[in-house]
């Protein structure tokens, strides 16, 4: 089966990219794929499965809880657990109106939290990854991430029913296996309702230090530790410190993950019809930012790259480029002229592939030599993007002076 509208429901959900309310948009004819699917029931099939995903979500965004019971009987003998978890653990995002549809969906939600656990999850996962090339590494973080956010989303509906202990149990069992700064946010939450504010302060401390940006991790820190009895110059300290520290720790585990690898030769050609080649960015400190039009995280980082473009656009020896993946090269300049970003931007030609970039953003630091010294995946909420890339830099310079 073609993954492309998995692929669009984890876009959907994850990112709340999208929002649909109307039954056609983009191209997508609701009454039509509805049809289709009851037509097509008895006849199990990619196609059939594949609409199913891109109908269901859209049951719940327009709130047609009949639809949704008719197409979910039908998804259900569908036989890719890994599919299904995805699709309808991320359903909870959408918050129906309808109590009989929160209900339906909540039970969903459990569901794929039972599937994620299991052997098949793994299974499935591992044909879908098949095709990226990714390694037993690679492939675990990437089942750890669906896991991760389909356990979180379970868990937010427990705690939104009241069951405290269940959603308390979801979030311990979560962190034994993966401790990130929301996961911590959202399970000092889970403690505080429960009246245990030393072991919540703890969490929102820990998540402080694993991102020393998170500017929530620090509102929490200063509503427990205010249940607590903390003074005001008690918590700034404490926030203080823990920033300080986590900055630390943070800057040491960046820089000791030190790559040693030739930087492959390009020719880019620029959105404003401009070429540029690895041979024009010789004795350069080069920095490379891999994105596209329609990736959120992208639309999150590329606002911090600006300005650290900005910051080093007078410094002779630092060279910042943008490329983008996009299929649809027209959407590009748009995009880059619309929010005034005023780094050099250019088409990808396969470049991403000579790169072996697996996802986007994806960011590469490059010495003057033309090796890749650093590589920087993904973008996370708050994090301190500008002083990350800072250290990086200033990191290449100090090795080059040496």
């Amino acid at each position: 089966m073609k993954y492309f509208s998995l692929f669009l429901i984890i876009l959907l959900f994850i990112s709340g990219c999208a929002v649909l309310t109307k039954d056609t948009a983009e191209g997508f004819d609701y009454q039509k794929s509805l049809s289709f699917i009851l037509k097509n029931q008895e006849r199990e099939s990619p196609e059939l499965y594949s609409a199913c995903e891109e109908i269901l979500p859209l049951t719940v965004k327009n709130n047609r809880p009949d639809d949704y019971r008719k197409v979910l009987r039908i998804y259900r003998n569908y036989d890719n657990v890994f599919s299904k978890a995805l699709t309808l653990g991320f359903l909870s995002d959408i918050e129906p109106e309808d109590p009989v549809l929160r209900d339906s969906v909540f039970a969903a939600s459990q569901q794929a939290y039972e599937w994620a656990h299991s052997d098949d999850f793994i299974k499935f996962a591992r044909i879908y990854f098949q095709e990226r090339d990714l390694n037993e590494g690679e492939l675990y973080e990437r089942v750890n991430a669906y896991r991760t956010a389909i356990s979180d989303n379970y868990a937010q509906l427990l705690l939104e029913r009241r069951r405290l202990s269940d959603a308390l149990s979801v979030y311990e069992s979560l962190l034994k296996r993966h401790r990130d700064d929301k996961i911590l946010l959202n399970y000092a939450a889970v403690l505080n309702q429960l009246n245990r504010f030393e072991a919540s302060l703890m969490a929102s401390i820990e998540a402080l230090r694993m991102n020393p940006g998170n500017e929530k991790a620090k509102e929490q820190i200063n509503m427990t530790a205010s249940l607590l009895g903390y003074s005001k110059a008690e918590i700034k300290t404490m926030i203080d410190e823990t920033v300080f520290v986590g900055r630390n720790i943070m800057r040491q585990n960046l820089l000791a993950d030190e790559l040693n690898i030739p930087m492959p030769e390009f020719e880019l050609l620029g959105i404003d019809s401009g070429r540029i080649s690895s041979r024009d960015l010789d004795d350069k400190i080069l920095i490379v930012s891999f994105f596209a039009t329609w990736c959120p995280p992208c639309k999150k980082e590329l606002p911090h790259l600006n300005d650290l473009y900005l910051e080093y656009r007078n410094d002779e020896e630092i060279e910042i480029i943008a490329v983008s993946t996009d299929e649809d090269k027209f959407l590009v300049r748009p995009f880059i002229n619309k929010h005034g970003y005023e780094f050099p931007v250019y088409y990808a030609g396969g470049l991403d592939e000579k790169f072996r970039v697996k996802g986007i953003p994806t960011l590469f630091v490059i010495n003057k030599d033309g090796i890749i010294r650093y590589k920087k995946i993904g973008y996370r909420e708050g994090e301190e993007f500008e002083k990350i890339m800072t250290w990086y830099i200033d990191e290449i310079k100090a090795a080059e002076d040496v």
